[in-house]
């Protein structure tokens, strides 16, 4: 019995050994969660005008005719729930007659331009900034 013990160790040692000579690669970074995608979208596409924080000052805020609206209060403007349908139908823009002002980009649009992305793909985007959204709100306190 002391032999098997000794051998089993012996192994051990020598597994130990195996690995440290030869590193495992680190695990493969997870994939980002729904409100990460959502904020880079934002923050490629969004944030130029609503700014970084979703307040509406963005850099470019200034050259517009109407200030960009501070994405932030959606939920406090509508009783602490967030209008996600609505929020999705401005964002996307096509099907919207009001779409705001025109300085703001008909986002659905936008990404069905892109060669091989489908309208599922755009739905996802559109979605994922919709998820960020909601995600940021300031809620009625």
């Amino acid at each position: 019995m002391w032999t098997r013990i000794m051998a089993a160790g012996t192994f051990v040692l020598c597994i130990n050994g195996l690995s440290a000579a030869h590193p495992q690669r680190p695990p493969a970074a997870p994939v980002p969660a729904a409100a990460d995608t959502g904020r880079a979208l934002f923050m490629t596409h969004c944030a130029s005008c609503h700014g970084i924080a979703a307040r509406g000052d963005g850099p470019v805020a200034e050259a517009l005719r109407v200030r960009p609206a501070d994405l932030t209060q959606f939920a406090k403007r509508n009783g602490g729930l967030f209008p996600s349908a609505e929020t999705r139908r401005i964002v996307d823009g096509r099907g919207v007659g009001a779409h705001g002002n025109p300085d703001m980009p008909v986002w659905g649009m936008v990404f069905r331009r892109a060669a091989d992305v489908s309208d599922k793909d755009v739905m996802a985007r559109i979605d994922a900034i919709v998820r960020y959204l909601e995600s940021i709100q300031e809620r009625a306190g």
